[in-house]
């Protein structure tokens, strides 16, 4: 009996480490990313709807939802949808600056982003080749990933400058304090774009960053600077363009959210409102980069098919 009770007592304490070491989720940032998805979902089912199907409906020769494209050119040229998609737009990359407090694989994460984003830019400029605007240079993914090393190479910074603090208070102090140095750094960019790149305003009747940066007549050199920062009308040249300034810094300062919540007792006051009431925006929360990888062509897709078939019965 002893020893039944001794392996027993080692069976609980590997499960006990095996539950320590898996990553600690919170309901709640999934539940808010499954809501941001479902959103960027339906606005590119729009998008679709009113760029795509007309296309496709041209090339078959077939009228299918000829109706549905005219309602989708007036929600996207709508107040409301930009106004949403803005509060969208910064929630889900406030999430991303807290899920880097909460990672220890940043580099990795940053890595895998890019070589995602740098697959997007292949297929779209292939796509490019048979119909023009539908190759992405610099979007969303491109920005993320540069947004996550970025945390990632300040976050390095400010554990190597620990090294040198001696004494556990001191020692503690410090890292906390050297925890929001990533915020601080998007809180600096951001004060620098909004001083000499650009401007934050409700000027065209919704909340947007407006570029003060004018192209340049070398389309190399805007294409370049495009990168870093808001250039006027690069939009034209690339499907879907989120530079790094300001878009990065509010990654950044998601990550001040991070630390001041998740890395505090503060973490589990959502703890008691969870529920399966949420289960299913969580479960799309928790997988939001492979809907937002799949949705990119599974929408094309589908309405291609769609539109094939219904000219075989017209």
């Amino acid at each position: 009996m002893r020893d039944n009770r001794i392996k027993a007592d080692d069976f609980g304490a590997g499960i006990a480490r095996f539950t320590k070491k898996r990553k600690e989720r919170f309901w709640e940032l999934d539940f808010l990313r499954g809501l941001c998805v479902v959103l960027m979902v339906f606005d590119h089912f729009m998008f679709n709807m009113m760029d795509v199907l007309p296309v496709v409906n041209e090339f078959f020769g077939t009228t299918l939802g000829r109706e549905l494209s005219k309602y989708a050119l007036v929600y996207w040229k709508g107040d409301f949808r930009n106004t949403v998609r803005f509060f969208v737009i910064c929630t889900f990359f406030v999430l991303c600056g807290i899920s880097c407090t909460l990672s220890k694989s940043n580099f990795k994460r940053g890595f895998l982003l890019a070589l995602c984003a740098l697959g997007i830019t292949g297929v779209t400029g292939v796509i490019e080749s048979y119909y023009e605007g539908f190759i992405v240079r610099f979007g969303v993914l491109h920005m993320l990933a540069a947004a996550v090393l970025m945390y990632a190479v300040v976050d390095l910074l400010a554990r190597l400058a620990l090294l040198p603090v001696k004494g556990a208070k001191a020692k503690k102090i410090a890292e906390t304090a050297l925890g929001y140095l990533p915020a601080l750094t998007g809180f600096v960019l951001l004060c620098v774009y909004l001083t000499c790149y650009g401007t934050f305003s409700c000027k065209e009747g919704y909340p947007f960053f407006y570029s003060t940066v004018m192209p340049s007549s070398d389309k190399n050199q805007s294409a370049v600077w495009a990168i870093f920062v808001y250039v006027k009308h690069y939009q034209f040249d690339s499907a879907d363009y989120f530079p790094i300034l300001p878009w990065a810094t509010m990654v950044l300062l998601g990550s001040a959210i991070g630390r001041a919540v998740y890395h505090t007792p503060a973490k589990y006051a959502f703890r008691p409102l969870d529920g399966s009431w949420n289960n299913g925006v969580c479960f799309l929360g928790r997988h939001t980069a492979i809907i937002y990888l799949s949705h990119m062509v599974v929408i094309p897709v589908i309405t291609i098919l769609a539109v094939a078939l219904y000219s075989l019965f017209v």
